[in-house]
């Protein structure tokens, strides 16, 4: 899956921020600014993820906001690079008619018949399978599984390593953890929480937090 070169306007700047940044340059993106509540830490060496990248102040404030808005006039476009569910949501709101296209580590596996919507992040090591669908702002993390035909909400997160098998629908805003399994078809509610290395067998209902193998509340 090949997706066109864009300049890019990080919402972030801690460490998921950075990995987003590195994986955006693997693709052929630029990484025009970062806009964050506080100033990103950038380290003196050229090959730090944030090295001469601007900083555009909080988005948050007016004048973060209009700083983000002059390089969205300019062509560039947002990506949501936080893993905090209020924040994404609000910043999400905020910048909706201007969000990049997905950004795909040149490291990850995509089907060609997979639907990538904006704003999504997909990181190395992943791999989206035939006819999965990655929500707006969904975050796939490093060498986690969307197998066939699953379903993935607009701002969740599969956390690194996880495996959701064949059918899986994920509601938006939920977080399944590290390194957990979801067994074919299961449905994962709205706002959920599936715990680290947990195997879930059953559906999970809106806003539960479940966890263990098999996971349960």
């Amino acid at each position: 899956m090949t997706i066109p070169h864009q300049r890019i306007i990080l919402l972030g700047g801690g460490g998921h921020a950075a990995v987003v940044a590195e994986a955006a340059r693997r693709a052929g993106h630029a990484i025009v600014a970062i806009a964050s509540r506080d100033e990103p830490v950038r380290g003196t060496d050229a090959c730090d993820p944030f090295h001469a990248v601007r900083w555009l102040g909080d988005p948050d404030t007016h004048a973060g906001a209009a700083s983000i808005r002059e390089e969205i006039g300019r062509g560039a476009r947002v990506i949501i690079a936080v893993g905090h569910a209020e924040l994404r949501a609000r910043w999400a709101k905020a910048f909706t008619e201007s969000v990049a296209d997905a950004i795909l580590d040149p490291f990850a596996i995509v089907s060609p018949s997979a639907t990538l919507e904006r704003g999504a992040f997909i990181a190395a090591g992943a791999i989206v399978q035939a006819r999965a669908v990655i929500g707006a702002h969904a975050i796939i993390n490093t060498r986690a599984v969307v197998e066939h035909d699953s379903i993935i909400g607009t701002r969740a997160h599969i956390a690194p390593g996880a495996v959701l098998c064949g059918g899986v629908v994920v509601g938006e805003d939920a977080l399944v953890g590290a390194g957990a399994v979801v067994l074919p078809n299961i449905r994962i509610g709205a706002n959920a929480v599936v715990g680290a290395g947990s195997v879930v067998t059953a559906n999970v209902s809106d806003g539960a937090t479940v966890r263990g193998v098999p996971a349960h509340a």
